[in-house]
């Protein structure tokens, strides 16, 4: 709240002083510069990281130039310029500022990694394993399993019932009979929010994504089942992550290992099982990503793993692993 505070008057008096005193515009500027050397050196004094304070400094300059821009009226885009700035100015993150200045001078470079693949193959367990093995090398971490909806499924139930619809039955052929239209542009828009929320700002504060599949995931699973999601094809299949890994299996094992899920897992015919891997293949040797076969020992595929990671994550400055 006191940097919102603080930012305000800066915005106000850059503001004031365009319009009623723009010869010393130069003041609320110079304002700003002595703030941040103020800020600096008072964590120096604290024995506290000296670029503490650079984030409130940065703060206070977009809400300076904020109140700058909003009153240059002869363009309509400088005005709304200004309101952007000074939105940024009360709004921006400063532990996000903070993690993205340690994660510069440190060498770290974040993304996001997704782990692809047919049911069995094996994707939560690496993806958790994935998760430590980044955190020992200095990376911050998050795991965001995308078989999990925000609100698809409320709102599909929703829409199911108000056409008198019922619970969707599997043809032989893994069709599906009493589809709901709505729910594939339902599941785009939650995903690609889930997306987003997740993965945004990552590369900047060094922070790692783990996908446990991905939003291609939920095209190809509606696809293989019959739905008409063709039409949003471009949009399921815009999102890329920084890398992604196929771990194949073969169908049958992956019929094995659903099976030993018991009845609480949906067992998916054969025909859409081998759809999906089809389709997996294929993005794989589309856009290059590594195929790892699933089959080997866990140990092993992990190690395959961690070996096309660490190309893209090297070990933090600073951090010993384990």
């Amino acid at each position: 709240m006191k940097m919102k505070i603080v930012s305000a008057l800066f915005f106000a008096v850059t503001a004031a002083f365009s319009v009623l005193l723009p010869r010393l515009l130069v003041a609320p500027f110079l304002a700003v510069v002595v703030f941040g050397i103020y800020g600096v050196a008072r964590s120096a004094a604290s024995h506290i990281d000296p670029l503490n304070d650079v984030p409130n400094a940065f703060r206070a300059l977009l809400a300076a130039i904020g109140g700058y821009l909003i009153t240059l009226d002869r363009v309509f885009i400088f005005p709304s310029l200004g309101i952007i700035f000074f939105c940024a100015a009360l709004f921006l993150n400063d532990e996000y500022q903070r993690r993205t200045l340690d994660s510069v001078g440190r060498g770290r470079k974040g993304g996001s990694v997704a782990l692809l693949g047919i049911d069995g193959s094996g994707k939560s367990s690496h993806a958790a394993v994935c998760g430590d093995w980044l955190r020992e090398r200095g990376y911050l971490v998050t795991s965001m399993p995308f078989h999990r909806y925000l609100f698809v499924e409320r709102l599909a139930r929703i829409s199911t019932s108000a056409r008198g619809g019922s619970s969707p039955v599997r043809g032989p052929a893994g069709r599906r009979s009493g589809r709901n239209p709505i729910r594939p542009v339902l599941s785009l828009a939650d995903n690609l929010i889930l997306q987003l929320w997740s993965s945004i700002g990552s590369r900047a504060e060094g922070r790692v994504v783990i996908y446990d599949r991905f939003i291609w995931s939920t095209f190809i699973k509606y696809e293989a089942l019959g739905y008409p999601v063709r039409p949003l094809s471009f949009l399921y299949l815009l999102p890329r992550p920084r890398t992604a890994i196929i771990l194949d299996v073969p169908v049958d094992k992956s019929l094995n290992v659903i099976d030993g899920r018991g009845a609480s897992h949906i067992h998916y015919p054969r025909g859409v099982l081998e759809t999906e891997r089809t389709r997996y293949l294929s993005i794989a040797r589309r856009h290059g990503y590594p195929i790892i076969d699933a089959t080997e020992a866990f140990d092993s595929v992990q190690l395959k793993i961690e070996q096309h990671l660490s190309a893209l994550f090297p070990q933090v400055r600073g951090v010993r692993s384990s």
